[in-house]
């Protein structure tokens, strides 16, 4: 099995999308990585990172999305007849979706007067995300918990255990907001 730190398929498939990574003091700068998706959690995620982690004045928010790549899906169509087109296309909409998404978080954080980047990738989202921390040398990953349960973890693995157990950082995994739980009871 490959480390979570190597790039198995050896291509570069990461995009960055600069948005405003302006700080007022270089020198003391804390690189937060947030990962996000399509789900509501990751509205929530960044919500949360923005009321109780960021700090304007020192922080460097980075937004990564990973997309899984068309090659893998491929596999199993290739024995029966040529998917190329088809896998391009769905490649270009996944990037296009993927942009469009952190384009949307970037100008949250950006209105909140955060500085930040995104940046895109393609690949297995567990060993990308390890990988991105790594090479950013990132202080803390801010992710969501998807609320498996028991058989699909077993089953499919949990992302943020996979994070937390291989990224050299702070972990902070964001449950969502449950209403029925009341802080005062």
């Amino acid at each position: 099995m490959a480390s979570p730190l190597e790039n198995p398929t050896g291509t570069d498939t990461t995009d960055i999308i600069l948005i405003n990574d302006e700080l007022p003091n270089k020198d003391d700068t804390r690189v937060v990585v947030i990962a996000i998706d399509q789900s509501d959690y990751s509205r929530h995620v960044v919500d949360w990172a923005i009321a109780n982690f960021l700090r304007r004045e020192s922080d460097l928010a980075v937004l990564i999305n990973v997309c899984e790549i068309s090659s893998e899906l491929s596999l199993f169509a290739a024995s029966y007849m040529n998917f190329s087109d088809v896998l391009t296309d769905f490649d270009d909409q996944n990037k296009l979706e993927s942009h469009k998404l952190l384009h949307e978080f970037a100008a949250k954080l950006k209105a909140e007067k955060f500085a930040c980047k995104a940046i895109a990738m393609q690949g297995d989202a567990r060993d990308e995300i390890v990988r991105k921390v790594s090479e950013l040398k990132a202080d803390a990953l801010i992710l969501g918990c998807h609320g498996l349960g028991a058989i699909k973890r077993m089953l499919l693995g949990s992302m943020s255990d996979h994070c937390a157990h291989y990224c050299h950082c702070t972990v902070i995994i964001v449950k969502e907001h449950n209403e029925s739980h009341n802080k005062n009871a």
